[in-house]
This record gives C-alpha cells, sequence and structure tokens, in this order.
C-alpha cells in the first residue's frame, strides 16, 4: 500500500487516512483515534497485521499482499438496531469489489465475503464509546507460498501473485468511502433487500452453531429487518439467530 498514491484516489470528502506498512491491528489503532475524538470515516489501513483478530475472538491471517482497513464510524442507534451494522458494511464491502473488480460475489451471514464459494473477506465490527470501528480484510493478493494449509480449501484472492487491474490504492479509497456513506444511511434498513439478495445459503440446508450450545441442522428461511438470521429446525420450530456460526451444506456438498 502506497501512502502517496492512496492520496491521489482519496475521496476529499473524508478525512486523511492512516496508512501503515504494518500493524498489529487495525481495529485497535482505530478505536485509540475514536477515543481521542477522530471524526466520521476517519480509517487506518495497513498492507499487513500480525495480530487480526476475527469474530468471537479468533485470529485472522493477515499476510502482506491483503488490505486490512478499520473504518470510524458515528451515529446514533437504539441497542436492538446495532444487528444492522455488519449486514450494511457486507453490502458495502461486496459491492464495492464487484463494481471495481468485475467479479460477483455472495454473503455468508453475517460478515463474509465469498467468491465462487470461497472466503474473499472478513468483517469485525466493534464498539469504541458513541463510535463504532469497523474492520475488513481483503484478501487482494494470493500471499507468496499460497495459503496456510488449514485455510487454504475456503480462502480465495482477488488476484494472484503478481495483483490485478484494479490497484490496491483505489480498491481501499472505494471500500472507505462506501463504508462511510453507507454508514451515514443507519439505521435506514434499505440496504438489507440487497443483503438478502446477496446471501448465499437462504433456502439451503445449514448447520447452526449457537455460542455455546450444542450445533444442530436446520433450513436458513429469511433474514429479519434487524438482520437477523431465521432458520426452521427439523421440529419445523423457527429460531432468531443473532450470534453464532453457521454452515451452508447444499446438496452434493460439503459445508462452506
Amino acid at each position: 500500500m502506497d501512502a502517496e498514491r492512496l492520496w491521489a484516489v482519496w475521496p476529499r470528502e473524508l478525512p486523511a487516512p492512516v496508512v501503515l506498512k504494518e500493524t498489529d491491528s487495525t481495529n485497535r489503532v482505530a478505536k485509540e483515534l475514536a477515543r481521542a475524538g477522530a471524526p466520521h470515516g476517519t480509517a487506518v489501513i495497513a498492507a499487513r497485521q500480525t495480530a487480526g483478530r476475527g469474530r468471537r475472538g479468533r485470529t485472522f491471517f493477515s499476510p502482506e499482499g491483503g488490505i486490512y482497513l478499520s473504518v470510524i464510524l458515528r451515529f446514533s442507534l437504539e441497542p436492538e438496531q446495532w444487528g444492522l451494522i455488519t449486514p450494511m458494511a457486507a453490502v458495502a464491502v461486496c459491492e464495492t469489489i464487484e463494481r471495481l473488480c468485475g467479479v460477483t460475489c455472495g454473503v455468508k451471514w453475517v460478515n463474509d465475503i465469498l467468491l465462487k464459494g470461497k472466503k474473499l473477506c472478513g468483517i469485525l465490527a466493534e464498539g469504541e464509546g458513541e463510535a463504532v470501528v469497523l474492520g475488513a480484510g481483503i484478501n487482494y493478493r494470493a500471499p507468496q507460498g499460497g495459503f496456510p494449509p488449514e485455510i487454504r480449501d475456503i480462502a480465495c484472492a482477488l488476484y494472484p501473485s503478481e495483483g490485478g487491474s484494479v490497484s490496491e490504492e483505489r480498491l481501499a479509497a472505494g471500500l472507505v468511502s462506501a463504508l462511510a456513506r453507507e454508514g451515514e444511511r443507519l439505521p435506514d434498513p434499505a440496504f438489507l433487500e440487497r443483503y438478502r439478495e446477496k446471501s448465499v445459503f437462504l433456502g439451503n440446508s445449514v448447520t447452526v452453531y449457537p455460542t455455546g450450545s450444542e450445533p444442530y441442522p436446520a433450513e436458513a428461511v429469511r433474514i429479519d429487518d434487524a438482520g437477523r438470521l431465521i432458520v426452521r429446525k427439523e421440529d419445523g420450530s423457527l429460531a432468531v439467530l443473532d450470534s453464532g456460526e453457521v454452515s451452508v451444506r447444499k446438496k452434493g456438498e460439503g459445508e462452506t
């Protein structure tokens, strides 16, 4: 990530970004800036993370070749509306990648962007006082030596190791702009229709891994207006999910 090339394509309505060659976590840096009063749309962008984090405290593989960014969003939401934040970010990221890179992406509830059935990007939203820090890690180029064996079958990159026609600077600028813009529209849930259209699992059989409970099979039925996933259990009852993990099982295929 070249700071001068990034600034050349940066939207001037946004605060100047913080560009780092390496950091432990862009979300951590952005949270510090949020505590210091940084305005809406302030972004931290790094070429590599040494301690990237995913949902539920997991590590997030963050080698050189990815785009790792965090954006500070400031808005007024009621507690029951916070579930809209990550789906909003998923739509903004998905549509930006499609528009700039000419690919077709899907969304796996609640925070994964998929390309050809494999994970291209993960999203993490964290509260910091009256602000929200939205982190996104995009596999822009395939890492040197390829992905580690444990994620090789489920992860992908936009481009091979030499990169592609859309520069990482242009893509990063577009992503931050979209996240800031869409964030300003919350709590308007209009984006949820686009989220539903991008969802890869509605109507499919899934395995639900609820937090602190045993997994169970179900059918993904719909996404409600709060961004929650509604599933139908084998006994016909409906469950409303606002957290946990879901694996998709299509006929004749394994879980994703």
